[in-house]
């Protein structure tokens, strides 16, 4: 008897969660980003590429992008990074040189260790996406929920201004997609 792989269902993306995001990105004047495309935040993506007032580039690795986003800053650029949460673990070396540099770059990061990993090749996420920034005493965020959005973005866009220092969010997949 022939058996037939079983297909998932395409993710559908709450697009307006990826409107708030940008919309908030906006408004604490990010002007750049760096992305490397990733499940929970394409909606995001697609948005950032299309979108007129944000310079964006796409790159290959975690660290690159988050390289990249440390040169526009001293350009005079507000960047932000969008990565999966396990290429934090390709990153502490360049996110210890964004410390010592002062580099306030902001990084939202998709896969982490929080509730909603349902895939097996997700568990590297978990072993270092938190523990990579706590580490490096990197600020950052774990968002519960979408309403936390422009709050959340502020706050730490304040603190990275005052501290001079990188700072993230987190986003589980229950933000970002429909179940």
């Amino acid at each position: 008897m022939a058996t037939t792989p079983q297909s998932r269902p395409m993710n559908v993306y709450k697009q307006d969660v990826a409107h708030s995001f940008l919309e908030s990105l906006k408004a604490i004047g990010v002007n750049f980003a760096v992305l490397i495309p990733d499940t929970i935040l394409y909606a995001l993506d697609e948005l950032l590429v299309a979108d007129p007032d944000i310079d964006t580039l796409v790159c290959s690795r975690e660290d690159e992008g988050i390289g990249i986003a440390m040169g526009a800053q001293y350009g005079g650029k507000k960047p932000v990074v969008l990565m999966e949460g396990s290429g934090l673990g390709l990153s502490p070396l360049i996110l210890a040189r964004g410390l010592l540099q002062r580099n306030p770059i902001l990084i939202l990061s998709g896969h982490n260790s929080v509730y909603g990993e349902r895939y097996s090749y997700h568990g590297a996420t978990r072993l270092v996406t938190q523990p990579t920034l706590d580490m490096l005493r990197i600020p950052y965020h774990v968002l519960r929920d979408a309403a936390e959005i422009p709050w959340v973005l502020r706050e730490l866009s304040d603190t990275m201004a005052g501290q001079r220092l990188p700072a993230a969010v987190l986003v589980p997949r229950h933000i970002a997609i429909e179940d």
